[in-house]
């Protein structure tokens, strides 16, 4: 018995064409170590903060960082680990995201041409059936505002495709574009937000709240209001004079004139607000004749002249989306104006002094010249506001 438990340990009496194939079970599976199952998955667990072992925190934030703005807000959302990544990188991530230059042309009704500055390529966006007969006015919170021959206004992430309604003003002139400025303000809460839609012709602004769905209106006099923006919770809106003024929109839908010392002389349909760094700008640019930037200093109550941008640029031309931003990021030149050329589809590249360095296509191999270069948007921008639902 004993040599027989030998032979059968050693396997010396069996034939080679006789012998055992093991078995597949899970029992006979050796068991992975706790080490090594952490090494091939993440947590499940939202509370925990371990990653994968061989992708380190610099590892995942270098991929992270290649996403765009989309794919960056769609990994948040995985776990709290990765959100918490997100967080870490955000402002790094938002200064990073270049604009992009949006264009429509006559032959594609329904399709506005967005050109990335970073990528150097165009992209179509197909908008919803119903925006026929469609005029872009505004773009702001990362939405375009568009406004139809059925009075309807609506406000489309042209990256997300997540669209916000806003039922019909009260009166609207059919046929053509009644609003001067219609701009989005979702900073103004956190639970609901506000469109401001201006008229220059009837000197008249209108308020829609989603709270409740209602319009509501004020009055304005004197000179028309060339630009409108969200600054620090509040609405500021500004006159070819360089006359500044602050909407109520929160209660009584009023404007208040504000006085300021050092009022620039100027008498411009093209003065520009631009919003940046905890600053309101306003910039009066002329091609090849002058550029002019001015700080709005709310302390001193004065307007204050800027004569350099340092590593930012301007992001002007078309009617809306201007901005102030880091172009070395993605490799563009600092210190000097982009400026779209409002009918065609180029971008033109201008000193501080206002003279031309360069330009470059906007679309690429184009055989058409009738392009519409309507403004800038701003991805990032969209980061604060897609979580919004319809009241």
């Amino acid at each position: 018995m004993e040599n027989m438990r030998r032979n059968q340990e050693d396997g010396s009496n069996q034939h080679p064409s006789h012998s055992p194939t093991p078995r597949r079970s899970s029992r006979n599976k050796p068991r992975r170590s706790k080490s090594e199952h952490e090494k091939r998955n993440i947590t499940k667990n939202n509370d925990s903060e371990k990653v994968l072992p061989e992708l380190t925190i610099d590892l995942f934030e270098l991929i992270v960082k290649r996403l765009d703005v989309v794919g960056f807000c769609t990994f948040g959302a995985v776990c709290k680990s990765w959100l918490e990544i997100c967080d870490r990188i955000k402002e790094d991530f938002l200064e990073s995201q270049a604009p992009i230059a949006v264009l429509t042309s006559p032959h594609a009704e329904r399709t506005c041409y967005l050109f990335d500055m970073a990528k150097g390529k165009t992209k179509e966006v197909t908008l919803p059936n119903n925006l026929v007969g469609k005029f872009y006015v505004g773009c702001s919170g990362g939405y375009l505002i568009i406004e139809n021959i059925n009075r309807q206004i609506s406000l489309v992430n042209p990256l997300t495709r997540h669209r916000l309604k806003c039922q019909a003003p009260p009166f609207t002139s059919r046929g053509r574009t009644f609003h001067d400025h219609i701009i989005f303000a979702s900073t103004l809460s956190r639970k609901s937000y506000v469109v401001v839609a201006i008229c220059n012709n009837k000197r008249e602004f209108q308020v829609f709240h989603s709270s409740n769905g209602q319009w509501s209106s004020g009055y304005f006099y004197g000179a028309s209001w060339v630009d409108i923006a969200v600054f620090n919770d509040q609405v500021y809106v500004v006159t070819k004079e360089a006359q500044l003024a602050k909407l109520k929109v929160r209660t009584t839908g009023s404007s208040t004139l504000i006085e300021m010392r050092n009022t620039p002389n100027v008498n411009s349909e093209d003065l520009k607000f631009v919003v940046s760094d905890n600053q309101l700008l306003m910039v009066d640019f002329v091609p090849e004749k002058h550029l002019n930037i001015y700080k709005i200093d709310f302390d001193a109550m004065e307007w204050v002249k800027l004569d350099k941008l340092g590593e930012q640029s301007l992001f002007l031309g078309g009617k809306w989306g201007s901005a102030i931003r880091k172009p070395d990021r993605w490799g563009g030149q600092t210190n000097c104006v982009y400026h779209l050329q409002t009918q065609s589809a180029m971008c033109n590249i201008y000193s501080m002094e206002a003279k031309l360095i360069s330009n470059f296509p906007l679309v690429e191999n184009s055989t058409t010249s009738e392009w519409l270069a309507h403004g800038w948007y701003h991805p990032h921008q969209c980061i604060k506001v897609d979580n919004l639902t319809e009241d």
